[in-house]
């Protein structure tokens, strides 16, 4: 049925025709060419077609569709435009966002022989990369250079609150914000916070930071105390916890080159500041 509708798109499109169109943002172009509509047709159709390849890698042995995938990035990169600090280096995955973005659509579609036996070669093997992800992140958070894991619970509100940063209109080595109330709730106070993440109301205090000694003592032993390290850890790089998460990478860059629009979301400083913010007993998320 899905060939059958595609074949009716594809009929369909190979009669239009097109010419160039500028959105603004982003400067999205529709080229005057039938071979790029289909490329846009297969944009669109990714994610159905990409569980379709997949099972058939599951019951025919075949491998993915590498063409369309090609296409489907071709599209991609056409629809966009640098501009300002975003740079069409954004558009490249690293070896962890291919990995999640192909397993996402893998799990949907993968056989319940499979799915029960954890001992099958291809589980085995997925298990085995995504571990190796893993420790690969791991390895790329970083201490804080003072050695002190906290800062300031006000300021780190403050971050919390902000979804600015990293767009075009943003001034070069602006500060961003941590957009956090976007996926979570912090405190009882806040009317307007989204639940795509774990709400963190009470973060601290329930997980046993119940004085003001208490919190400054794990912050002593900061190097060793399992929950700062755990949260400074998750604040720097969360993909070191939970691989495929769709929570940010504040802390750390994959990205190789040195220009200033690769830096990290936020800084070093800032990350203590949302440490504060989640662990203090006077901060907000532990009233």
């Amino acid at each position: 049925m899905f060939k059958l509708a595609m074949n009716s798109l594809f009929r369909k499109c190979q009669s239009s025709n097109f010419t160039q169109v500028n959105t603004g943002y982003g400067g999205v172009r529709v080229r005057h060419s039938k071979k790029y509509l289909l490329g846009v047709m297969l944009a669109l159709a990714q994610p159905l077609l990409t569980s379709c390849s997949i099972f058939d890698q599951n019951t025919s042995g075949s491998d993915l569709d590498s063409r369309l995938r090609e296409q489907t990035q071709n599209v991609v990169a056409l629809s966009f435009e640098p501009k300002g600090q975003a740079g069409l280096d954004r558009l490249k995955q690293d070896r962890t966002q291919e990995f999640c973005s192909t397993q996402r659509a893998f799990k949907g579609v993968a056989s319940a022989e499979n799915a029960l036996d954890p001992q099958s070669p291809q589980n085995n093997s997925i298990s085995q990369l995504t571990e190796q992800l893993r420790l690969e992140n791991l390895a790329l958070i970083q201490q804080p250079k003072d050695s002190n894991y906290v800062g300031d619970f006000k300021r780190g509100e403050l971050i919390a609150q902000d979804g600015r940063g990293k767009t075009w209109t943003d001034p070069q080595g602006s500060a961003n914000g941590g957009n956090c109330y976007n996926c979570h709730r912090l405190s009882k106070n806040e009317i307007s916070y989204g639940t795509l993440g774990p709400s963190l109301y009470q973060y601290g205090k329930l997980r046993g930071i119940s004085s003001l000694d208490v919190y400054l003592n794990k912050v002593k032993e900061g190097a060793s105390d399992p929950l700062i390290q755990y949260t400074w850890g998750v604040l720097m790089n969360s993909k070191a916890y939970d691989l495929c998460t769709v929570m940010p990478r504040f802390g750390v860059t994959f990205n190789a080159s040195a220009h200033e629009q690769n830096s990290p979301i936020l800084t070093q400083e800032q990350i203590k500041d949302l440490m504060s913010l989640l662990l203090d007993p006077r901060s907000p998320v532990n009233d």
